[in-house]
């Protein structure tokens, strides 16, 4: 069954994964964006689709290398599921490019738990949030993910409060340099324009009222339920898990505020909900309540093209 087949991290699992998010990929395309065959449009569906690919990877080698799932596959099924439940996400190339250099921030900040190079670490992570946000202004909230793994794993030098700032103003400057330089500082200022959309009709659509609905439910069964599990587990697994749930705070807000309400925005979901779901079903013990799950979101993530 699905449940056994993702409950382990293997080759054969992430070929499966990826071929899953092929079929997404191009059924989205062909349904919603194809417009006029170009070799021009087909090159670029492919480059965009090894971007997917890389990102998916990306997540896998975060997940493995910090032991945020417990070796299964649960997670990464979980976000092809999702980005093909909202197909706009895969058509946003604002926001995969600005949630792929997120990936390489994050990188950094899970990794803080290991105590090694930390001030390099909170560098680099600013220096990426710095670059998303230049690509996706709202990304630039994530500078208080770094600050808050600084107190979550007490990384409580003073220098380190500095750091982050410095990293995120490195590129932001660099790019005001360049605007500066060629006069068009209307391109800079342009990139900080802010402008929050508390508009959440669109929401009450099927397509997205629906899979919101699941993904909320599920979201909020899992911190029920695994929290007080966590609370008597190690103090790295503690500080992992609240660091998770910051993370998904955060990306919350970035959805709430979202100028744009048309399923796009929920790419900054796909992390932080997949790990958080991917627990809890990797705690499950009874595996016909895990395919239930399992199942229930892959034909929603089918289903919504219907609606």
């Amino acid at each position: 069954m699905i449940a056994n087949f993702f409950n382990k991290s293997k080759p054969v699992v992430l070929f499966i994964i990826i071929l899953s998010l092929f079929i997404y990929y191009t059924a989205a395309s062909i349904i919603f964006e194809f417009n006029v065959f170009s070799t021009f449009l087909l090159l670029e569906r492919l480059g965009v689709f090894c971007v997917f690919v890389v990102f998916i990877l990306l997540v896998n080698f975060i997940i493995q290398k910090n032991n945020i799932t417990q070796n299964n596959s649960y997670a990464l099924l979980l976000i092809v599921l999702l980005l093909g439940t909202f197909h706009e996400t895969m058509f946003s190339n604002s926001l995969l490019f600005s949630n792929f250099v997120l990936l390489l921030a994050f990188r950094k900040v899970y990794s803080l738990r290991s105590g090694f190079n930390t001030k390099q670490k909170l560098f680099d992570a600013g220096f990426w949030v710095g670059i998303a946000s230049l690509i996706y202004v709202w990304s630039f909230l994530f500078i208080v993910l770094i600050y808050l793994a600084i107190l979550i794993y007490q990384k409580l030098d003073i220098k380190n409060f500095f750091i982050p700032v410095i990293g995120v103003a490195f590129p932001v400057f660099i790019y005001f340099t360049y605007c500066f330089y060629f006069d068009n500082l209307e391109l800079f200022y342009d990139r900080w324009i802010i402008g929050p959309n508390l508009n959440f009709e669109p929401y009450n659509q099927l397509k997205f009222l629906i899979p919101i609905a699941l993904l909320l439910t599920l979201t909020l069964w899992s911190i029920v339920s695994l929290t007080p599990k966590i609370v008597n587990k190690g103090v790295n697994t503690r500080r992992m898990w609240r660091l998770v749930l910051n993370h998904l705070i955060i990306s919350a807000i970035i959805i709430f505020l979202s100028p744009i309400k048309n399923g796009s925005e929920m790419f900054f979901m796909l992390f932080p909900f997949s790990v958080i779901v991917a627990n809890f079903l990797k705690k499950s013990d009874s595996n016909n309540f895990k395919n239930v799950i399992l199942y229930l979101i892959v034909v929603i993530s089918i289903g919504v093209y219907f609606l």
